[in-house]
């Protein structure tokens, strides 16, 4: 596949630099799905099975039904989606377990609850930062404080009918300018039907199955999205690249949010040259506010240092 590029800035006389790209360049099928949802056995309108079947009309690959403190599994799968067991843990701000196969207790401290979801093999998300009427579900301090937790909801749904902000880059940013290396996700976290198809997650794997799935989510394999297409991230020579087929226009973010680079294009390049400090996320903004986020690329220098910004 040829691509257009366009001219990259000149690259400037620092060290060299090693970036470490999350993606896979070859030999990966993308699957769509989201792991925020619920049912009727927490305060969901649809069964779980219902659920499931409106997923799957919609041509997801895989769905986990995260009700609120409430393990629903097992559920029969409609044809060609992969459940993967989760739940909404509560008793403070709310935390999202996938891959668990038993209750994880709401009535421990968020850190606990985090070893906890670990200790049972799953992967930890943590929601809906921007959440409420005071926009801070979750306290920045909390994140920061905390470990072992796969990422944060930048994106969610639901919120976008409730008080607060459903967007979050804003806080994950600071987490990554201050040393986290936590991914971005995207769901709907719908309770209604109509809620659905909002936010959603594009995962590179190379076998259809619940445990590639999972150790992608767990490497950032995937991107997030609220409608834009990626069918390509990739580095080379110290820059990142990445091609967006229905985007209008690409930014390039570095630490602390700052953006870089933009680009009206569904083809874009970044070279990398120490203004954006220790990592590069790109933005590709396509129709009607739609997005969706690539994970960070995080940059080192040549002797395994991480840049800091000017």
């Amino acid at each position: 596949m040829e691509l257009s590029l366009g001219k990259l800035p000149e690259k400037d006389e620092l060290m060299p630099r090693a970036l470490t790209c999350p993606y896979l360049i070859e030999g990966f099928q993308w699957l769509r799905g989201n792991v925020h949802t619920h049912t009727t056995r927490s305060d969901g309108a649809l069964t779980p099975e219902e659920t499931a079947a409106r997923y799957a009309e919609r041509g997801y690959d895989f769905l986990a039904l995260s009700d609120h403190d409430v393990l629903t599994w097992p559920v029969e799968p409609p044809p060609g989606l992969i459940l993967i067991p989760a739940i909404e843990v509560g008793g403070g701000p709310h935390i999202l377990a996938v891959n668990v196969e038993q209750p994880i207790s709401r009535d421990q401290s968020r850190q606990d609850v985090l070893n906890s979801i670990q200790a049972a093999g799953g992967l930890a998300v943590l929601n809906h930062p921007n959440w409420e009427t005071h926009f801070d579900h979750f306290p920045q301090s909390v994140m920061q404080q905390l470990e072992d937790y796969a990422g944060i909801e930048i994106y969610n749904g639901v919120v976008e009918f409730l008080e607060g902000s459903a967007l979050a880059t804003d806080r994950w940013d600071r987490l990554l300018s201050a040393g986290k290396r936590v991914w971005g996700f995207a769901h709907d976290d719908a309770h209604h039907e109509f809620a659905m198809g909002r936010g959603w997650l594009m995962v590179q794997v190379q076998d259809r199955t619940r445990s590639a799935l999972i150790d992608a989510l767990r490497e950032g394999r995937f991107y997030a999205s609220t409608g834009v297409t990626i069918e390509r991230i990739w580095t080379e020579d110290e820059s990142v690249y990445v091609h967006a087929p229905d985007a209008d226009r690409i930014r390039f973010y570095g630490q602390w949010g700052r953006m870089v680079q933009e680009v009206d294009s569904q083809t874009a390049g970044y070279r990398t040259g120490g203004r954006e400090g220790t990592y590069v996320r790109i933005e590709c903004l396509g129709r009607g506010g739609r997005c969706a986020w690539t994970q960070p690329i995080f940059i080192e220098d040549g002797d395994g240092g991480q840049n800091t910004a000017e």
